[in-house]
């Protein structure tokens, strides 16, 4: 038998350091970088890269090969933020009651001006 506990399927090992991060229970992107230390693991592991981009052959490769998979991964977590915003329930409902509120401030102003269009019209017959 294996004396050691089994990784279970809500955490992972963090690219840089090795620490557990824990994941989300649903589908998405799994996090490979610690989340408690405000970013420290994934500005290490870039710097780290950063430092071997320039390196000759394949080292330099992978290092170039991992920093566009950094920029793609931020680009992913803004759109998947600016999609949840705009189509989550919470977000369209927003939207319906920002426009429901323009078209109530429109209907109001037509209304005004027409009451006002119909009191120059009785003095002028009058």
């Amino acid at each position: 038998m294996d004396d050691q506990p089994s990784p279970t399927a809500d955490t992972r090992p963090c690219a840089h350091c090795g620490r557990d991060v824990p994941q989300r229970a649903g589908a998405g992107r799994p996090f490979r970088y610690c989340r408690d230390n405000d970013g420290a693991c994934q500005r290490a592991s870039r710097n780290s890269r950063m430092r071997h981009r320039n390196a000759p052959g394949l080292p330099g490769q992978v290092a170039r090969t991992w920093e566009a998979v950094d920029r793609l991964d931020q680009i992913v977590q803004t759109l998947t933020e600016a999609l949840h915003d705009e189509l989550s329930p919470a977000g369209v409902q927003r939207q319906l009651a920002q426009l429901r509120a323009e078209t109530a401030a429109e209907l109001a102003q037509a209304h005004t001006e027409r009451d006002d269009a119909c009191r120059d019209a009785q003095d002028a017959a009058a």
